[in-house]
């Protein structure tokens, strides 16, 4: 997987600040994981990662889904290389990318890759075609063109050197990527900026983000904080955010006890990153959104003044004309007859309702088919009595219910704490 073989193989004022304030407070929700909605997307068998955004309503990424016996392989990992995709955003839908012929043509390590802004070229990462003198294939960013202008390698690159991981930012029109070009093994997260007549700056060491670790995946949310992935001894890869004017990095409470890496905001309400399970897992992506408001629970004072309010109601609407009453009735027949349409939804299977309690939530799917995959993989493992059931258009996969938040919020850190991942849902789900 070539995410893991950069770290051990291959080794303009005011309004800037109200930016910065606005994400901040959204990256503020990944510090309280209980109070989101996490839903996970892809093959529990196969590795997704360095989502990248590609237009508006697009994100690209490397992944070996859809690997077949054919497929070639890492010669010391054994794992299937990795090809692009696109998803869709606004349904999740994935098809594989069509790249033009020179990119088809690559062969090794494809991907990731950052699409220009004006969607004029792509800044590919990629494997070298051929090895260097002492038999090591180095991984490179080269610029392949969609209006006939040439591909050719970046202008800065040290051929001694690995570069990965691309992010365009279109705000400076900064390109950030790692590279292990002054410590060999070690990567580093350096930015280089096109100019408008098409010239790459030198590229130079992002500030306080670097250290004697690893750090890799950079990305840029709003408001120009930088997420990154800092490699760890025990954990592996670790999310880390620093905003403008910030010292140090942060590592962010949704970490877990495998890889967590490429964090993208991808509207006002979601955020994303790629996650293992555990140590050496392959990475899914996990969606996290933030639960709804719980609707208040009103006291016996309230209920008493709730219920005169809608008697009066009732007894005002039943004064109402004919002719009111047929406009009301021809109205709701309206809506009746055309149905708001969920683009979330995969299947009309039944819900099977809820009850009170906590649910112990270890994976969400849109499709059953992915979840009754990964429900068989836990079931033999460390999940024996797990079950599927179905909450707001979603599979989710529940390792227990419990009548407690206390009783839940212990099963959780047992889940956790043997490399696995756990959420408490505030709702009794059940069985299908």
């Amino acid at each position: 997987m070539m995410r893991t073989k950069y770290t051990f193989s291959f080794l303009v004022g005011a309004l800037l600040c109200a930016a910065t304030l606005q994400a901040q407070i959204s990256l503020d929700l990944l510090n309280t994981p209980d109070s989101l909605q996490v839903d996970i997307m892809g093959d529990p068998t196969a590795e997704d990662y360095g989502a990248v955004p590609y237009g508006n309503n697009h994100i690209l990424f490397s992944s070996n889904r859809d690997a077949t016996a054919l497929t070639p392989k890492d010669p010391k990992s054994n794992t299937p290389l990795p090809s692009l995709y696109l998803m869709r955003l606004s349904d999740r839908k994935v098809t594989a990318y069509k790249g033009n012929e020179a990119i088809n043509d690559l062969k090794y390590y494809v991907g990731p890759a950052a699409l220009l802004p004006d969607s004029s070229a792509i800044i590919m990462n990629h494997s070298r075609q051929k090895p260097d003198s002492k038999g090591n294939v180095k991984i490179t960013l080269s610029q392949f063109s969609f209006i006939g202008a040439g591909n050719s390698e970046l202008p800065f690159i040290d051929p001694a050197a690995n570069y990965v991981h691309p992010f365009f930012n279109e705000e400076n029109y900064t390109l950030y990527f790692a590279s292990d070009v002054e410590h060999a093994g070690n990567y580093d997260i350096y930015q280089s900026t096109l100019s408008f007549d098409g010239v790459w700056s030198q590229p130079s060491a992002v500030v306080n983000v670097n250290t004697e670790a690893s750090e890799i995946f950079p990305t840029l949310l709003p408001g120009q904080i930088m997420a990154f992935s800092r490699v760890t001894r025990n954990y592996g890869l670790q999310l880390h955010a620093i905003a403008p004017g910030d010292t140090a990095a942060t590592a962010l409470a949704i970490n877990g006890r495998g890889d967590d890496m490429g964090l993208l905001q991808i509207n006002d309400s979601t955020f994303m990153a790629a996650q293992g399970k555990r140590k050496g897992s392959v990475s899914n992506f996990m969606f996290y959104t933030p639960l709804p408001e719980p609707a208040p629970v009103l006291s016996a004072e309230e209920e008493t003044d709730s219920t005169a309010t809608e008697s009066t109601a009732i007894g005002a609407k039943e004064e109402e004309t004919d002719a009111t009453s047929a406009l009301t009735t021809e109205t709701e027949e309206s809506e009746a007859s055309t149905p708001k349409k969920n683009t979330w939804v995969t299947d009309e299977t039944l819900e099977p309702g809820t009850l009170k309690g906590y649910s112990i939530i270890v994976g969400g799917f849109l499709k059953r088919k992915l979840a009754d995959k990964f429900l068989e993989e836990i079931s033999k493992d460390w999940a024996s009595e797990a079950f599927l059931s179905r909450y707001n258009d979603k599979y989710y996969v529940v390792h227990s219910m419990h009548k407690s938040r206390t009783e839940a919020s212990a099963t959780k850190a047992s889940i956790n704490d043997k490399g696995n991942r756990a959420w408490i849902l505030s709702t009794g789900l059940q069985s299908l």
